[in-house]
């Protein structure tokens, strides 16, 4: 076997080819170097409609300044364009990086950075009027050891072709309706090609209901109920994010109100214990009406189950050992993660928390004792943040954790009062 067949051996075999909606995008071996092609379909290299809008579309790119944009040449024979060849890179489309790194979706901000510069280059692209239309993880680029996408040729260039169905065969799920039926696409259309997406995102890993919120709107079959414009998509998202960090933070002040309060009166002053006494100066007896819980009434069935979701459970099919794997290696990475960030918080929050349980406050007001806790709190999910970022903890597993925290500091801190009357020396910070 030569060295050109040895390499040819090697791209026919693992994940090295991937369909996309214009043919076959895969690496060759061109004089002893390696260069990243698409093959182009043959039903669509026949199209005199689709070369022509392939050759305009190439104009386009090599005209583009953008980042995001992969240019290209059209490599071409006797019998016309044959072979798309990318600029010189190294390259992988978005579904091969998935494949081959699935728990990437967890790493931090990659989503969000991901779909942010995915809505960007699309904007742009929008205001010199051309529309990506498929935004199928296969028809999606990344630079291989960069995390940033890369656009290669767009759908609005073979609008001309009569069956679009045919362009984007296996792929129609990625394409908005009114593209498939009447060969017709505006800023609705990506607007669908990108909800799709996130979709395929959501696949991969669990973002959160706000994207949920967002895809189930972009994604409507009537493009008059879709955001018009992809700038209405992204503040929509923005919005949602915005308001599960306000529930968030409700709900821990929600929380710390009522244990500041507790804590108030617990230092201000102990409870008493009264004894009721009858006429006669004896000690009254218990309340004669006490009821006792009666044995006989437990219930020795077993628990109940909605059947609903017995039968759900009954149909799952148990994962294959390379998903295990999976999920275990995913599982070690967040444990470890979640004990570096709950190390470091809880020396903050131990250090934070502390004066608000001392004898120095019993001089404070209700309302001042109240304010400062709150004022407190706060801090520290802030702190939660900015250490989830810094730990790689997400922010929605940071507000949880920290939460965690300071409802048990609270309660150490009040039991602490309790049994000593004073606080132990707090933890030197970092």
């Amino acid at each position: 076997m030569n060295y050109e067949e040895m390499l040819n051996t090697q791209e026919n075999v693992g994940n090295n080819r991937v369909t996309t909606p214009l043919g076959t995008f895969y690496r060759k071996p061109v004089s002893r170097k390696y260069r990243y092609v698409v093959q182009l379909r043959y039903e669509l290299a026949d199209s005199l409609v689709f070369c022509e809008g392939l050759r305009r579309d190439q104009q386009q790119s090599a005209a583009a300044e953008e980042p995001y944009q992969v240019s290209y040449v059209l490599n071409e024979d006797s019998g016309g364009i044959y072979e798309i060849e990318l600029e010189h890179g190294n390259y992988q489309s978005l579904a091969q990086l998935l494949y081959n790194q699935p728990a990437v979706v967890a790493e931090p901000g990659f989503v969000r950075n991901f779909i942010s510069a995915l809505m960007d280059v699309t904007e742009r692209l929008h205001e010199r009027g051309i529309f990506h239309l498929c935004y199928s993880p296969d028809n999606i680029f990344v630079r291989k050891g960069e995390k940033t996408p890369l656009l290669l040729c767009h759908g609005s260039s073979f609008l001309a072709m009569t069956d679009q169905r045919r362009l984007y065969q296996g792929f129609e799920d990625d394409v908005a309706p009114e593209v498939l039926v009447e060969g017709r696409a505006d800023e609705r259309s990506d607007v669908f090609g990108l909800g799709r997406f996130i979709e395929h995102l959501l696949e991969s890993g669990n973002l959160g209901y706000d994207y949920k919120g967002v895809v189930k709107k972009a994604t409507a079959e009537d493009p008059d109920k879709r955001y018009a414009t992809v700038h209405e998509m992204r503040s929509a998202l923005n919005a949602k994010r915005n308001t599960r960090r306000s529930m968030w933070l409700l709900a821990a002040a929600c929380a710390v109100v009522a244990v500041a309060v507790i804590a108030f009166f617990g230092i201000i002053k102990e409870p008493t214990t009264v004894e009721f006494v009858d006429d006669n100066g004896m000690k009254a007896k218990p309340d004669p009406f006490q009821e006792e819980f009666d044995d006989e009434y437990v219930d020795d069935q077993e628990p109940y189950m909605d059947p609903e979701i017995a039968l759900y459970l009954d149909s799952i099919e148990p994962m294959t050992d390379e998903e295990v794997k999976m999920l275990s290696d995913s599982i070690r990475v967040n444990e470890q993660l979640n004990t570096i960030f709950r190390r470091r918080f809880a020396q903050k929050a131990r250090v934070a928390l502390s004066p608000l349980y001392g004898t120095g406050e019993s001089g404070m007001t209700e309302n001042d004792y109240i304010a400062k806790s709150e004022q407190v709190v706060k801090d520290l999910y802030e702190y939660a943040e900015k250490l989830g970022k810094e730990t790689g903890l997400n922010i929605d597993d940071a507000n949880s954790v920290a939460g965690q925290i300071i409802a048990h500091l609270q309660a150490e801190l009040q039991e602490n009062i309790k049994r000593n009357g004073t606080l132990t020396k707090p933890m030197p910070e970092d």
